[in-house]
C-alpha cells in the first residue's frame, strides 16, 4: 500500500494560487497535478485561515528599479504592476497608489 504524500503549508499555498490562476475546476486542478480531490478540497479555506492567525497586516513590496541601459527618467504615464497574493496581477498609475493600498489594506481575504 503506498503512502499518502504529505504537503508542506507552502505547498498548500502555491497549489491553491496556482489553482485559482488556472480557472480549471478543483477535479480537473487535482487530476492534472495527481492530488487526491479529498486532500485538496479543504485546502483553499485552510490557508486562508492559516494565513488571517498569522497575518502581520503586512503586504511583502519588492520595488523594480530601472536597468542601467534604460532611460533613468521617469515617465508619468507608465502604470505601476503590482504582483497581489493568489496570483492577483493588478496595473494602476503612481498618482492611484495611496487608494489602491488603503482599499487592499480594508480587503476581505
Amino acid at each position: 500500500m503506498q503512502s499518502q504524500k504529505r504537503y508542506t503549508f507552502d505547498e498548500k499555498i502555491q497549489h491553491v494560487a496556482s489553482w485559482r490562476a488556472s480557472g480549471l475546476t478543483r477535479q480537473q486542478y487535482c487530476a492534472l497535478h495527481t492530488i487526491k480531490f479529498s486532500t485538496f478540497r479543504e485546502w483553499p479555506q485552510d490557508t486562508k485561515t492559516e494565513r488571517r492567525a498569522n497575518d502581520s497586516g503586512l503586504l511583502p513590496v519588492h520595488i523594480s528599479t530601472t536597468s542601467p541601459a534604460e532611460p533613468l527618467s521617469p515617465v508619468v504615464n507608465d502604470p505601476v504592476m503590482l504582483f497581489l497574493p493568489g496570483g492577483i496581477r493588478m496595473s494602476c498609475h503612481a498618482t492611484q497608489l495611496t487608494d489602491v493600498f488603503r482599499a487592499l489594506k480594508h480587503a476581505q481575504p
